[in-house]
């Protein structure tokens, strides 16, 4: 009995010196949707926080929380004075959105020019809003004045 587990014990001890320092490369997915790999060792991780402390107080799941791809606010003319086509009045929504809902499992905006000012002055806006929730692309949209709910069960 002695010698099988001293055969054991030299057999586990060439395992462990003779495995190659592990190593793996981590994507990251950064706010404005790029995603970049980093080469990583088991030296280097210490330890790894993927998600908010605050959406786990909340009983959010890391993957079921709202994630702002695009938002842009404002509206369409086709008033060219005599000429056929179109003018687009928008604003880039995506910052204020992101500071707003990212890592949310729910979200309310009133929509308004609030959120990035008034790119077409006296005329009716819509709020437009692509987010992911884990794998699924949604989109919103809303007219100004109305609540917006961004959600993610």
């Amino acid at each position: 009995m002695v010698r099988i587990v001293f055969v054991v014990m030299l057999f586990c001890a060439g395992l462990f010196v003779c495995v190659p320092h592990l190593q793996a490369e981590m994507k990251i997915t950064l706010t404005d949707g790029k995603v970049i790999e980093v080469p990583v060792s088991e030296v280097d991780v210490k330890s790894i926080e993927y998600v908010d402390p605050q959406d786990l107080q909340d009983g959010a799941m890391p993957d079921k929380v709202i994630r702002v791809q695009s938002a842009k606010y404002g509206n369409i003319s086709f008033e060219l004075e005599g000429e056929l086509g179109y003018k687009q009045y928008f604003c880039d929504a995506k910052e204020a959105l992101v500071k707003m809902c990212d890592g949310k499992n729910k979200c309310r905006i009133i929509v308004g020019n609030t959120i990035c000012g008034d790119p077409y002055p006296g005329k009716g806006k819509y709020l437009y809003v692509e987010y992911t929730c884990g794998q699924k692309l949604k989109r919103a949209k809303k007219s100004q004045t109305e609540a917006m709910l961004l959600s993610c069960p």
